[in-house]
């Protein structure tokens, strides 16, 4: 296989992993939308365009980009990859291409996960400052607009692009719904349940809000109670995923002719490679695991 049909088939891939996400984002908005229980459907959201889908999916990682600087970011990232390409040569530079991409979707994915985190911790507080301007007289909206520029970030970050949503024209229930699909967060999208239900059945908002904000704290009660009771699960997963790699590390620096057949040989060549798919599925499987818990 020629460099060029190496490359033309990397390409190939990465624009069948771009349709898959867009299609993939496509269903998940489609399903976000679809379960509507309230008698006034809530109004169907644009679908977003593949570009829309890059940006908030950076967005939703702290990483706020423009048009320009998408475009910039895609340039260099295609230059990094004939780069490589041309560097290590097409069998290695294809490995290094695809691992380079995942670590990087790795990354984005748990900084993303570590802001929605923070998000929920700071939450709590401030629907608690809502509910008290609202029991003073204030309506929901002026409660909402006047503690924005109060809280931390992340929250804040969210919370003004709710409000400048709210300035463009949509209501404040779909701004919250629009940004629990941005960032993945189901607690908004209960809040805007909330308030589109106190808007069209009426009654105490001040109620319905303190309710929310007493299962918050219930929920990150519940959250960190489980952390504790799974401290000595995730201990062990740790240890179990750590223990090969670092066998094999202390037999490599302190030993290296008698791990030198397996490396030179290509049966050992293989062997190395099972044991490393083993490896990453141990992994995965202890991940999926825990996540279950």
């Amino acid at each position: 296989m020629t460099p060029w049909q190496l490359w033309g088939i990397t390409m190939a891939l990465l624009l069948a992993a771009a349709w898959l996400l867009w299609k993939s984002a496509e269903r998940q908005s489609d399903k976000a939308l679809g379960s509507e229980s309230l008698p006034s459907r809530r109004r169907r959201l644009p679908r977003d365009s593949l570009k829309e889908v890059v940006l908030d999916h950076l967005l939703a990682s702290g990483v706020h980009l423009g048009d320009r600087g998408l475009i910039l970011l895609g340039g260099l990232l295609l230059l990094a990859i004939v780069g490589v390409l041309l560097m290590f040569g097409h069998r290695l530079g294809a490995l290094l291409v695809l691992g380079g991409l995942v670590v990087i979707n790795l990354g984005l994915g748990l900084r993303a996960q570590y802001l929605r985190q923070k998000i929920r911790d700071q939450l709590p507080n401030f629907m608690e400052q809502v509910v008290r301007e609202i029991g003073v007289g204030a309506t929901l909206e002026i409660a909402f607009r006047r503690n924005v520029e109060r809280v931390p970030m992340p929250l804040r970050d969210a919370l003004s692009r709710i409000a400048v949503r709210r300035d463009l024209g949509m209501e404040l229930h779909e701004g919250l719904q629009r940004e629990s699909q941005l960032l993945k967060i189901h607690e908004f999208d209960l809040l805007a349940t909330a308030v589109e239900v106190n808007q069209v059945h009426g009654g105490s908002l001040k109620e319905i809000l303190g309710s929310f904000v007493e299962l918050l704290r219930q929920q990150e009660r519940g959250r960190r109670e489980l952390k504790a009771l799974t401290g000595e699960t995730r201990v062990t997963a740790v240890v179990l995923a750590g223990m090969p790699v670092a066998l094999a590390g202390f037999m490599l620096a302190s030993n290296p002719e008698f791990l030198a057949p397996m490396l030179e040989s290509p049966g050992g060549q293989m062997a190395l490679w099972i044991a490393l798919g083993l490896e990453l599925g141990g992994c995965f499987t202890l991940w999926r695991m825990l996540r279950s818990v």
